[in-house]
């Protein structure tokens, strides 16, 4: 899933922020569902996904989605970008992109595994 050759590029900063922005509403949504509060999730976890990933898989994550490694280094690098503004805002320097394919297969995975959990159908 999202790991043939037509995927292998850095998809523009716009499509990874939208990446890094629907893998953070899943996450939020799966640490509301497991009773993180509101107010947890703002204070503590804001939009570091590293950190609500972390606690997602704390309280369970894994025993509904499994990642492969491809995937979750592609994650690591989004993260990094996403948690930092780096996609909303420029920042001069140099930096590492993810390849498409693993971050669309990573919240490809992680929705499919959150929507039926907070009751939305797959």
């Amino acid at each position: 899933m999202g790991g043939g050759r037509e995927h292998d590029f850095v998809a523009p900063i716009p499509v990874l922020y939208l990446a890094g922005h629907s893998i953070e509403l899943a996450l939020k949504s799966f640490l509301l569902h497991k009773g993180v509060t509101l107010r947890e999730l703002r204070v503590k976890y804001g939009h570091d996904l590293g950190r609500s990933f972390k606690k997602a898989k704390e309280l369970g994550l894994l025993g509904h989605a499994k990642f492969e490694d491809v995937e979750l280094g592609a994650f690591a690098v989004l993260d990094d970008l996403y948690s930092s503004k780096q996609l909303e805002y420029i920042v001069t320097g140099t930096k590492a992109f993810p390849m498409f394919g693993p971050i669309e297969s990573f919240a490809k995975k992680l929705n499919a595994a959150v929507a039926p959990l907070v009751g939305y159908a797959r």
